[in-house]
């Protein structure tokens, strides 16, 4: 794939295959005590790591050593996958507040745009009413700047986040090429760039500033950031932080198996902790409350929630909304539904 297409600094290989079986997929994750709804849904763009090498990602570890994650498998058979979306938003069962993700729990949204299409075809049909009767959002995740692909597009039921962090930050952890050294990702800037112009088109925009890391000098890094993108007139909508977190204990092992650079700064003992290995309760809550009055000083208008974090976690951060980068709903006050099928008020 050309790197002026993938929007990255050298051409990507990459492996296409047909899907065979429902390219939906349900997300429900709200185990153990982790808060995380299960109104979620995602299309299964492709499998494995999305390309862009990323050090600490848990998508290496999917399907171990059939996925090499400098070679993610992209699925071809397009028509296949919008007739499932077809299906999906046709459904009695639609709700407004159901989301689609497209591919964002297995690979990169914008990232493939240029060779798939996917969101050049699937926009249009979210933002009608014909064909998207119960008005449910589709949800792009991307750490790409290709949002030129959307240029012209209808932006109603649409919403494009990104996944930034300080550029210094994003150098620990986001991919690099492992003979040269050089990050795959692009730099922080031109996504920051992206997202004001995804903005001005009339999306609503959304951030993840996930994972966050701490190494020496982390606040000045987390209070630059955020001042300059308050004072360049970013005004995200919903703003969702995590700190580091893996899934099982087997991600760094993977890292080594194909050969990636090792993470320029990695926590200490993890503990298991809701659905996760995190860094203790204590330091979560801190680091949480330091970023979250950050965002308010700098991004007053944006909604700050945490991702797949436990109830306790958010109480003592004292972010307990419910709306999240994934949800098309939620906020202060909002009932959610739980993974039992409850409601609660969070």
């Amino acid at each position: 794939m050309p790197a002026s297409v993938a929007g990255v600094g050298r051409d990507l290989r990459i492996l296409l295959a047909d899907r065979k079986t429902n390219p939906i997929v349900a997300n429900v994750t709200g185990r153990e005590g982790t808060y995380c709804p299960p109104l979620y849904w995602d299309l299964a763009i492709g499998s494995g790591s999305c390309g862009l090498g990323c050090r600490g990602c848990y998508l290496l570890g999917t399907f171990r050593d059939r996925r090499d994650p400098m070679q993610p498998v992209v699925y071809r058979n397009s028509a296949f996958l919008w007739n499932a979306v077809r299906r999906w938003l046709g459904s009695p069962d639609r709700r407004r507040f159901h989301t689609l993700g497209l591919g964002t729990d297995r690979s990169d949204s914008l990232l493939f745009e240029g060779l798939t299409g996917h969101a050049r075809r699937l926009i249009p049909m979210f933002a009608g009413s014909e064909t998207n009767p119960s008005g449910c959002k589709l949800l792009l995740l991307t750490k790409t700047g290709n949002v030129h692909f959307l240029s012209g597009l209808p932006t109603r039921n649409v919403i494009v986040s990104f996944s930034l962090n300080p550029e210094g930050i994003a150098d620990c952890w986001e991919g690099r090429w492992p003979d040269t050294g050089e990050r795959i990702t692009p730099p922080i800037a031109d996504r920051l760039a992206a997202s004001l112009a995804a903005e001005r088109m009339g999306f609503e925009v959304r951030w993840r500033v996930d994972p966050i890391l701490t190494p020496s000098g982390w606040e000045a890094q987390y209070e630059g950031f955020l001042r300059r993108a308050g004072e360049g007139g970013h005004r995200p909508s919903r703003i969702t932080l995590g700190t580091f977190r893996e899934t099982t204990r087997q991600v760094d092992s993977w890292r080594r198996r194909w050969g990636l650079p090792a993470m320029g700064w990695r926590p200490g003992e993890l503990v298991r902790d809701g659905t996760h290995f995190h860094c203790p309760e204590s330091v979560r809550v801190a680091v949480y409350r330091a970023v979250a009055e950050m965002c308010g000083r700098w991004l007053p208008g944006a909604v700050v929630s945490l991702c797949k974090e436990t109830w306790a976690v958010r109480r003592g951060a004292g972010i307990t909304s419910g709306a999240c980068n994934c949800l098309a709903v939620g906020g202060d006050g909002c009932r959610c539904l739980f993974v039992d099928g409850s409601l609660g008020g969070v």
